[in-house]
């Protein structure tokens, strides 16, 4: 049983657009350790966290305070220098190459993509040429995955996939709006930039990333390769470690430890050479504003009262990661954890919590009994989610059941009010209900992949 992991096995981009959604319940938390605690004690997911709140002391010198607890107390903790993937926080790592490039006149952030093809590639326009710019931003108009991403192991997606697939995957992309009008978070994008990067500078984006961020910052560890804490799904299932193709790997690649991103996070505070610490800065800016979302160099921006904080986060298929820091206050925050956790409760308010108390740390994912008057057949349908896919729900046995076109059928569990999960392949199911309360629609969350179906009647 795959479920539904030919198409949905994109590592999540895990970014957080308003406090409001992240607001739970409070809890306890005085120190750094209550409130890793209050997150991940009991888990279902077995995973440890690793996080960092890191601030100026008072001669101004920033200064890390570090948590390390597991979901079980019995397992081994972590360390400064465990590793674990940061999934899509490597995007604003390539940012801050681009930035760096941007600074020495190597590329200018508006250049036309077309330009910086291979010759014999071409690329759709719509309306306006993509520029540099989009890529970065997320407003290309290119969808969220390359058309030809069909990997022959779907626990390690990107491991197979080559630059002939990629060149192909632009020559024949559909943009879904002009560039520079719309938000649509695309890897495609991000698979592109980084070989566009490597491509212009005549080398790898492992010895870029070395050479301009890893080295300078003293992040000894960081890589796109190597060791690094056991990954899990989000119910303590083992899987595997994420490869990407060499010179895309902006897309989320890099492996850390948490003193790596330390040092990053505090790179872009200030404690950085000169030069370094000009292109993270820069890199920080805002580029584009589609519907007034401020969108800088791979980073996003999250308002917290009157403080704005520069936060991205990465998921792939055993990791979370989540980056936070504030500029004006030099005040950041780490918190990595080898669990797919984006799936259940995620991280992100953890590491706003870390800076901001009145946000809730968040809460342990347990399993939870389905209510008696919780009616299965209210969900009972076929929910379309794409052309020749769709997932019936019925039940068995008590059960409900999920079963996608051409696949069997599997059993979900009840997590809250119209939502099921089946864990054993990360997959979320929430169904909506019209104005009278009657299911009219679900979407189907897993492994960063977000799509919705209108209900249909089930056929016999």
């Amino acid at each position: 049983m795959k479920f539904f992991a030919e198409k949905f096995f994109l590592g999540r981009q895990l970014f957080v657009v308003g406090v409001a959604a992240l607001v739970v319940l409070p809890t306890s938390a005085n120190t750094i350790d209550d409130a890793v605690s209050a997150r991940i004690s009991g888990d279902m997911s077995g995973a440890c966290i690793a996080a960092a709140r890191i601030q100026p002391d008072s001669s101004g010198a920033l200064v890390s305070e570090r948590s390390f607890v597991c979901a079980n107390q019995d397992d081994a903790l972590p360390d400064a220098d465990s590793r674990f993937e940061i999934g899509s926080v490597s995007k604003t790592m390539l940012g801050a190459v681009l930035a760096h490039m941007v600074r020495n006149d190597l590329i200018d952030i508006d250049t036309p993509v077309s330009e910086l093809l291979p010759n014999d590639v071409s690329m759709p326009v719509l309306d306006q040429p993509m520029r540099v710019r989009h890529l970065l931003t997320h407003t290309s108009g290119l969808p969220r995955l390359p058309a030809n991403l069909t990997p022959d192991d779907v626990t390690d997606p990107y491991a197979d996939y080559t630059p002939e697939q990629l060149w192909q995957a632009v020559a024949e992309a559909q943009l879904g709006a002009p560039p520079g009008e719309q938000f649509g978070y695309s890897n495609f994008a991000y698979m592109l930039l980084s070989m566009l990067v490597a491509n212009r500078n005549d080398t790898s984006l492992e010895a870029l990333f070395q050479t301009w961020l890893y080295e300078p910052l003293e992040m000894t560890s960081a890589s796109f390769s190597g060791a690094t804490m056991p990954p899990l799904n989000a119910d303590a299932t083992p899987v595997s470690n994420w490869n990407f193709p060499t010179n895309m790997e902006g897309v989320g690649g890099v492996r850390a430890s948490l003193r790596d991103m330390e040092a990053y996070v505090k790179g872009h505070l200030g404690e950085a050479p000169e030069d370094v610490y000009a292109a993270l800065k820069l890199s920080q800016n805002t580029l584009e504003t589609p519907a007034g979302r401020p969108l800088g160099w791979g980073w996003m921006q999250v308002p917290v009262g009157d403080t704005t904080y520069i936060s991205h986060g990465g998921g792939t298929g055993g990791f979370t990661t989540m980056v936070t820091f504030d500029p004006e206050s030099r005040r950041g925050a780490v918190v990595m954890a080898n669990g797919a956790l984006y799936q259940t409760g995620d991280i992100q308010a953890l590491a706003l919590h870390l800076l901001e108390p009145e946000i809730g740390p968040g809460e342990p994912y347990r399993l939870v009994e389905r209510p008696d008057q919780v009616d299965l057949s209210d969900y009972y349908g076929s929910y379309p989610l794409f052309a020749g896919f769709a997932v019936r729900v019925f039940s068995e046995q008590g059960e409900l059941m999920i079963q996608g076109t051409n696949q069997p059928a599997a059993a979900v569990q009840y997590v809250e009010a119209d939502t099921f999960e089946n864990r054993q392949f990360g997959a979320r199911f929430v169904f909506s209900r019209n104005s009278e309360g009657v299911v009219d629609a679900m979407t189907l969350f897993q492994g960063g992949q977000e799509l919705k179906g209108e209900r249909l009647p089930l056929e016999d």
